[in-house]
């Protein structure tokens, strides 16, 4: 347990981390460990049904978007923990809203921007997918996040 622990902790850190600028829009300490703290638990059901290697790990943590299905899957089902995607696979930033509003609860700034941040890549939306349960959404998805997080102080990087 303690090395899914451990892993599931490395893979859910890189999401979202304190901006490495001096900016307003960078999210606070705090919420950055809140966030950090939700990922993990979230992190760990999907973790269950979506075991990850150590290759995937790797390359999750290098901020490259997932290849394998059982990384693309895990995505997926983290995204939809954390309400990126709904229950169809598609990316949605009124369900990030939702959800984001338990740490940015006092934060209009940064909760704004998490979900400006979501809505931009619901541009993934419209792109072809060859799976039916939002694996490939999800890859999709988190390269757009990893791509544009730093435009909106979500530095994912660690």
């Amino acid at each position: 347990m303690f090395y899914t622990y451990r892993t599931s902790w490395r893979i859910t850190k890189i999401m979202v981390t304190k901006s490495s600028y001096s900016s307003d829009k960078a999210i606070s300490g705090i919420q950055k460990t809140v966030i950090q703290a939700e990922f993990v638990t979230r992190g760990l059901s999907c973790l269950k049904s979506n075991p990850l290697t150590v290759e995937d790990i790797n390359s999750l943590r290098m901020l490259k978007s997932p290849e394998s299905s059982g990384a693309k899957c895990f995505t997926a089902c983290l995204f939809k923990n954390i309400g990126i995607l709904d229950n169809s696979g598609a990316v949605s930033a009124s369900n990030v809203r939702q959800n984001a509003k338990q740490v940015f609860a006092n934060d209009e700034t940064s909760l704004n921007n998490v979900e400006e941040l979501v809505k931009e890549c619901e541009k993934v939306n419209a792109e072809n997918v060859a799976d039916d349960k939002g694996c490939d959404r999800a890859a999709l998805a988190f390269s757009c996040l990893t791509e544009n997080g730093a435009k909106y102080g979500l530095d994912l990087k660690f």
